[in-house]
């Protein structure tokens, strides 16, 4: 055996018996899976249907999840690339089929359920596409070494269809937090839609106990303000009980009555007030919170708390783009290039570069502020202001003093007058003869003046602006030298 050969059985396998040429080995992972089958991969413990529901009928899940929505869909998603009749290609494909609308209600389906799937109306031509509804999916089929076979799905009079069976590059699965080879991804609030098991005691989902607390809250509330009442006329009959039945039916609040009889009346409150449970409330709402990963105080609370919770909004924010970065690069993988290729154009020469405008926000490192500053970019206060509200320095002491001078901008903007007076000595000295550059001597010492009262005023915006005029003229007259 040749080193190239034993080199290459190291790394790539021995060849296959029927091609001589493949080489498996070391495409098959050595770690098994350890599961005896994959038949019917349930979601784990909550039901897709069931996460809609509780999505429906809990305000303290929709907020999170119409907020991450918001968030992720609600800046302007770009389309770029190496070939502007590709770019206006896809740009005319997503305004015909209405696809960010499309778009938005699924990202709404992938919060709540962990999932959802896009399916290509056509299988040879992405003419459009359509949200798979994702309350029908009960399972999913893998071969034994995990890969995708096809979904089950639930259709009318409980038919059972195999979705993507042949063919399941017409389906695109999208996945929230997905690792290994979990069969499903996760719901946004999935860790409060889950029962849970201490020993031998299985507690029901955060969410239904939020339920059962606030059903109990209400009932609290409506016995303390309309508790049982009884009203009893010792000695009276059968007859006089109806008539004065009727009569306390009848009254309302306001009313007088007049009685020769005095009724004893006796109410039955409850025994507790609402209030002994409003610690426990906050700590399940606040476990809500927690499991649907959102700050929910920056909305709900007052300014104190919206102001405390900057650093939890950035947070929030890193999560957001997390998301769009997983969904950018899945719509460009899985169904714009695709798109493309079917329209003849070639994916790698058009380079398809997907994006949100929020995925746009640059991070700097001290460094680099410190870098911009001594560009002269940014005054000292503002270097200060972003030394202080990023890295935690303690600048409040000093932080109103005055500014020192920017001696480097001064320096440099003189360095360019003098350039500049330079040049027109120079051309007022090489062409004295032509009339025309004589004429424009006077023009070039105005707009020279000028430059320098905007360098003693150091009004960096105004100088520049002058001393592209002034370079302009100078290059003018260079030409007619």
């Amino acid at each position: 055996m040749s080193i190239l050969d034993s080199i290459r059985e190291r790394f790539l396998g021995v060849p296959t018996p029927l091609t001589g040429a493949l080489y498996e080995g070391g495409k098959v992972p050595e770690a098994k899976i350890v599961k005896s089958q994959f038949i019917r991969e349930q979601p784990l413990k909550v039901t897709f249907q069931q996460l809609v529901l509780y999505h429906d009928a809990t305000p303290q899940i929709r907020l999170p999840v119409s907020a991450y929505r918001e968030l992720i869909t609600g800046t302007e998603m770009v389309l770029n690339s190496e070939n502007e009749q590709a770019t206006e290609f896809l740009d005319e494909w997503i305004r015909r089929t209405n696809f960010y609308d499309k778009f938005e209600n699924m990202v709404t389906t992938l919060l709540i359920c962990g999932n959802s799937i896009l399916e290509k109306l056509s299988e040879n031509d992405t003419d459009d596409v359509s949200e798979v509804d994702m309350t029908t999916i009960f399972s999913k089929k893998r071969t034994p070494e995990g890969d995708l076979e096809y979904y089950e799905q639930r259709q009318e009079q409980g038919k059972m269809v195999k979705l993507g069976e042949g063919n399941l590059e017409r389906f695109i699965e999208f996945n929230l937090t997905n690792y290994s080879k979990q069969a499903w991804g996760r719901s946004l609030f999935y860790p409060a839609a889950i029962p849970r098991t201490t020993g031998e005691r299985t507690t029901p989902p955060l969410i239904e106990i939020l339920w059962a607390a606030e059903d109990a809250m209400g009932a609290i509330l409506a016995n303390d303000a309309f508790p049982i009442t009884t009203i009893t006329y010792p000695g009276a009959n059968d007859d006089f009980l109806e008539k004065e039945a009727e009569k306390w039916r009848r009254y309302k609040p306001g009313d007088k009555r007049v009685q020769k009889i005095k009724p004893d009346i006796e109410f039955f409150e409850s025994q507790h007030s609402a209030g002994r449970y409003e610690a426990h409330i906050a700590h399940l709402e606040k476990a809500i919170e927690h499991a649907s990963q959102f700050p929910t105080d920056i909305m709900t609370g007052d300014f104190t708390s919206r102001a405390s919770s900057e650093t939890t909004e950035n947070i929030t924010m890193k999560l957001v783009r997390g998301y769009q970065l997983y969904l950018c690069n899945k719509l460009k993988s899985e169904l714009f290039e695709p798109i493309l290729e079917q329209n003849g154009f070639n994916s790698e020469e058009v380079q398809l570069e997907v994006s949100f405008t929020a995925q746009n926000i640059v991070e700097l490192d001290p460094a680099q502020v410190l870098s911009i500053r001594q560009n002269g970019d940014i005054s000292r206060m503002e270097y200060r202001d972003w030394l202080r509200n990023n890295t935690g320095m303690d600048l409040d002491a000093k932080f109103d003093e005055e500014p020192e001078p920017d001696t480097q901008q001064d320096s440099a903007m003189q360095d360019k007058v003098d350039e500049l007076e330079s040049k027109i000595i120079q051309i007022s000295a090489e062409q004295s003869a032509n009339a025309k550059l004589q004429e424009m001597k006077e023009t070039f010492d105005e707009k020279l003046s000028m430059l320098k009262e905007a360098t003693a005023s150091k009004d960096k915006s105004l100088f520049k602006r002058r001393e592209k005029v002034l370079e302009k003229l100078l290059k003018e007259a260079e030409k007619i030298g």
